[in-house]
């Protein structure tokens, strides 16, 4: 029984000395730096796609007669300001990130 009881500390010791040593050893080693510009493209390719089924599924229950057409013409005319919003973030997320590298190839040529 003793044997058992010292075998669970230590068990318990060196996960627990795992634990509070682990974030001293460079964590981000583990974790890539991931860049926010691409996680940012990446977020809004998953808005609009979202955005695209939405009106997809708003589309098919009017056709279905789950909505009436007011209803349908309120909803689809805030979809689609979000769906348009969503779109020009991209594009001009797009157009700072082909900037952002050209300005990197330049400074790289240059140095």
């Amino acid at each position: 029984m003793v044997f058992l009881v010292l075998l669970w500390i230590i068990l318990f010791g060196t996960g627990l000395l795992v634990y509070l040593i682990f974030p001293l050893f460079g964590r981000a080693d583990i974790f890539p730096d991931v860049d926010p510009t691409e996680a940012r493209m990446q977020t809004l390719s998953l808005e609009r796609e979202q955005s695209y089924s939405a009106l997809a599924d708003l589309d098919e229950d009017y056709e279905t007669g789950k909505l009436s057409e007011k209803d349908y013409k309120e909803l689809r005319a805030a979809l689609m300001q979000e769906t348009v919003r969503i779109v020009s973030q991209l594009e001009t997320a797009a157009k700072t990130d082909v900037e952002s590298e050209i300005e990197k190839y330049k400074q790289q040529k240059r140095g």
